[in-house]
């Protein structure tokens, strides 16, 4: 991957687990994935 597009990447990571609140506590992408799949999980859990 180019440079400029991993550093892109992580930039955006980065600015999503500040946006949900995991930055300083998932600072992981696979954390960051379970984490944001769990709670997708459990909001389409409550509309069946």
């Amino acid at each position: 991957m180019p440079p400029e597009l991993r550093k892109a990447h992580q930039l955006n990571d980065k600015a999503v687990m500040q946006a949900y609140g995991f930055w300083g506590r998932l600072n992981s992408e696979p954390k960051c994935v379970a984490e944001l799949m769990k709670m997708y999980q459990e909001l389409t859990a409550e509309r069946k």
